[in-house]
């Protein structure tokens, strides 16, 4: 894929928007030192539907039986990954 933004984006009503890096759960909002900008504005949120259509061009399906079809050094490295995944 041409890029990656690890970002949380939402968009209600074509109106408001959002991006940020905080999930949207209990944890995140009392604890983590995360944050989220938030538009109200026609224009930011029809820019925003764009960007998330156009990304929608270059992304891939993952179905269930394309998971279940990795390679073994796929499972390796993910399994791995997730070992380590909490000091990361």
């Amino acid at each position: 894929m041409p890029t990656t933004l690890h970002a949380k984006t939402f968009v209600i009503d074509g109106e408001w928007s959002a991006v940020g890096s905080m999930n949207f759960d209990n944890r995140s909002m009392a604890l983590n030192n995360e944050s989220t900008l938030m538009v109200l504005d026609q224009t930011m949120g029809r820019q925003m539907m764009q960007i998330y259509v156009d990304d929608l061009h270059h992304g891939e399906e993952i179905t269930l039986e394309t998971f279940r079809q990795r390679s073994w050094w796929q499972r390796l490295v993910q399994g791995g990954a997730s070992l380590v995944m909490r000091v990361l």
